[in-house]
């Protein structure tokens, strides 16, 4: 990390419970406002995350000009991102939510 880099506390910044697909918009206008291309969000302190957030800040992350990068991702949090950027693999989805055909 250099000294040119913006680092964000995004549990100061945000809140430690990330919601809602407003509010990951509200977060990028912000970064998109500053004069740094290097951004840097540190996810010390968050505690959730919702798919609705995590999709919505993959979404701006992959659209934005600046050079966004996270760090202290708990593994909570890293693994809803796996979910909405298609990582994790689509049995693990089965086996978590216990989905059984229904017979008729």
């Amino acid at each position: 990390m250099s000294t040119s880099d913006k680092i964000i506390m995004i549990s100061e910044r945000v809140s430690k419970d990330l919601a809602l697909r407003d509010i990951a918009d509200a977060l990028f206008d912000d970064i998109e406002s500053l004069k740094k291309s290097e951004i840097v969000i540190d996810f010390s302190g968050v505690t959730s995350i919702t798919r609705s957030f995590a999709h919505q800040y993959s979404l701006r992350k992959k659209s934005s000009k600046k050079n966004i990068s996270e760090i202290n991702m708990p593994s909570n949090i890293r693994k809803m991102f796996d979910i909405v950027e298609n990582k994790y693999e689509k049995t693990k989805l089965i086996e978590i939510g216990s989905v059984k055909p229904i017979v008729v």
